[in-house]
């Protein structure tokens, strides 16, 4: 007996997410409509990127310059407090600014013609992490006004937000143009399209809207292959690409 799939509600699906969603003649496969052009949606979430990068930056900044005496806002919190404020609201701009650039790239990715550039490009905000953090760690270590017990404190503190915002920005599995364009176009030739299929829990991307790997799926997600990229699903499963188990 067939397992009865899920019908996921439209009005309340779009209610959690951007995507819209819908289902075909047998009720399975719920499909995910094109989000428009991924270069200019990768743009747009670059600049937030930047944009929330810089804002980071800007707290870091002001946290050195009260250290240093330059300015002397909410004078009724110690320097210290004032310090790890300003580290937390760096930590807390900072990290959503990383998850958007790690976005912007699996929707719409760098090319891997030049392996140090990929790199760069892909793990920007482990980088700029280094430029958010550091410099107020170097600032407090060299101050002669803080105590040593200050100093450790501070530090500690810069250097585990800088080990979250460094490890929350790296991303382990960058995806490049020739990567989807290579997907794109195996896809297209065993199956004619660009339509792909996955389960809530798949780590792999389908051609078979009936692979066996769905029997215990109530519901199959239609999607392209980009889409299927952007949600982290860039291999395809063996078993319905039997040309690929070939290669294999």
């Amino acid at each position: 007996m067939a397992t009865k799939k899920k019908i996921v509600d439209i009005t309340k699906e779009e209610k959690k997410s951007s995507e819209k969603f819908g289902k075909d003649s047998h009720g399975k496969i719920i499909k995910l409509e094109d989000k428009g052009d991924n270069k200019e949606r990768g743009k747009k979430y670059r600049i937030f990127a930047i944009l929330l990068w810089i804002v980071a930056i800007i707290f870091e900044v002001i946290g050195i310059l009260r250290l240093s005496g330059v300015i002397n806002w909410f004078s009724n919190l110690s320097v210290v407090t004032f310090l790890i404020i300003c580290i937390v609201l760096d930590l807390l701009f900072f990290v959503p600014g990383s998850l958007l650039w790690k976005k912007a790239n699996h929707i719409d990715p760098f090319s891997e013609k030049d392996k140090t550039k990929f790199w760069m490009l892909n793990n920007l905000g482990t980088i700029l992490s280094v430029l958010a953090f550091l410099p107020i760690i170097i600032a407090v270590l060299t101050n002669k006004d803080l105590d040593k017990k200050d100093k450790t404190i501070v530090t500690v503190v810069a250097a585990i937000a800088l080990l979250i915002a460094g490890v929350s920005s790296y991303d382990f599995n960058p995806i490049s143009s020739e990567q989807l364009e290579h997907a794109e176009k195996e896809v297209m030739n065993v199956s004619g399209g660009n339509t792909v299929y996955w389960a809530p829990h798949s780590k792999k991307y389908h051609v078979d809207p009936d692979c066996p790997a769905f029997s215990q799926s109530e519901t199959v997600y239609e999607g392209t292959v980009k889409q299927a990229f952007e949600k982290g699903l860039t291999d395809p499963c063996r078993r319905c690409i039997p040309e690929l188990e070939e290669e294999e």
